[in-house]
């Protein structure tokens, strides 16, 4: 039980380790690409299609290979492309370049979520998943907090270099203790020869075929999925709102940031102490739901107290709500199969984010920043009533069999 104990924290500090030196990247890399471009915005812009790009390109057919291999073995094999990209960025003097290298991160990032995500479904005892995820949003909240404010002091002391240098730090940190951690992949997979094309198409029937057995459930997440890019084509316009709408200075919007950050930690800490008395699938519809709204008061801020309230509500509700989602698929979704479905579920998801962002974009062009956001966070509370209701009527107890 002590060394199940270790393996577990060992767990939490590499997520928390990753989560940090993830805000770290996201600042440093902004800065890095506005100030080479010569402080144009619209560089800074095409950072934020990229992720989308390179998940959508990975994961219609990342999940075939994810469900074949040792998952702890792959892990560290992204990591070591994260950081390898990362060096390459310290040392990269054109802006091309730099795009190159944030692909190959972005899309070993797509693919390390599916992949750890069984991982951890075995590392951890099933009757522990739901009190794991809530320790690990408090990980995740961490670095939330403390990366942006890391960010800002390597920066503003030292150069966006040494923030980036930071971050591989971190992240050789994370595949260390991986490395540590034992294998649990058990190969259920054939090794008859097959071509990889054959097993390709296999795959999407196994997923056609298991969204068509279990509506409910598959429903359940696919709204989901679509409260998720509302909430990224949102992000994506955060900025421009905050100065253009409220008016927030540049201090004023980065005390924002981190009210949201204390938000999630909030939320964080107080799941640890309620997650017993809830099952996963009230915390991922009533916490969808406490975000939304956190959303809504956002979008019709007009200052900076109405603003800081709405970003404390959604970071501390979105901390349940990720909790609950995450149990909830490994409570339904065999971790057999669970790379080859969350992989192509992400890969749909990619699209949808693609086609708000540019939704919001084009609403932006044609009214204003205010409409668009309020638009997007509306809509976002729409699909928060749908799936309270579908969680209320889903009957989805017992795990899918395998197919």
């Amino acid at each position: 039980m002590k060394k199940y104990r270790l393996r577990a924290i060992g767990m939490l500090i590499a997520i928390a380790c990753a989560s940090c030196g993830e805000w770290l990247y996201l600042i440093a890399l902004n800065l890095k690409v506005y100030d080479q471009a010569g402080q144009t915005a619209a560089a800074v812009a095409i950072l934020y299609m990229i992720k989308p790009a390179a998940g959508l390109l990975m994961n219609v057919w990342a999940g075939s290979i994810i469900d074949r291999l040792d998952n702890r073995k792959l892990m560290i094999v992204l990591y070591f492309v994260r950081i390898a990209g990362i060096t390459g960025m310290v040392f990269a003097d054109a802006l091309w370049q730099i795009y190159v290298l944030v692909f190959f991160v972005a899309a070993a990032g797509e693919i390390f979520e599916p992949v750890s995500l069984p991982y951890i479904s075995g590392l951890i005892k099933k009757q522990h998943w739901l009190k794991f995820n809530s320790y690990r949003a408090i990980a995740d909240g961490g670095g939330f907090v403390l990366g942006p404010a890391a960010a800002g002091i390597l920066v503003g002391t030292g150069s966006v270099d040494a923030a980036l240098g930071t971050n591989i730090i971190l992240l050789l940190l994370a595949v260390v203790i991986v490395i540590a951690l034992p294998s649990v992949k058990v190969i259920l997979e054939d090794r008859n020869e097959r071509k990889w094309m054959q097993i390709w198409k296999e795959d999407w029937r196994l997923v056609t075929a298991f969204s068509k057995k279990f509506v409910m459930l598959t429903l359940l997440l696919l709204v989901f999925s679509c409260i998720t890019v509302m909430t990224a084509a949102v992000d994506s316009m955060e900025v421009a709102f905050s100065t253009e709408a409220i008016g927030l200075s540049k201090p004023a919007y980065g005390l924002l940031v981190s009210i949201a950050g204390i938000g999630f930690v909030s939320g964080s800490l107080l799941l640890t102490i309620v997650n017993r008395h809830f099952r996963s699938i009230q915390l991922l519809a009533y916490g969808s739901a406490g975000g939304a709204l956190g959303y809504v008061l956002f979008a019709f801020s007009q200052n900076f107290l109405s603003a800081s309230a709405g970003v404390f509500i959604l970071s501390g509700a979105l901390a349940f709500a990720n909790a609950g989602y995450v149990t909830y698929m490994q409570e339904h979704i065999p971790v057999e199969q669970m790379g080859r479905m969350l992989s192509m579920y992400q890969s749909i998801e990619a699209i949808l984010i693609i086609g708000m962002t540019a939704v919001l974009a084009g609403i932006n062009q044609l009214t204003s920043v205010a409409a668009a956001v309020q638009t997007g966070c509306l809509i976002m509370l729409s699909l928060t009533v749908l799936l309270v209701i579908i969680s209320k009527r889903t009957l989805v107890e017992k795990k899918p069999d395998i197919l």
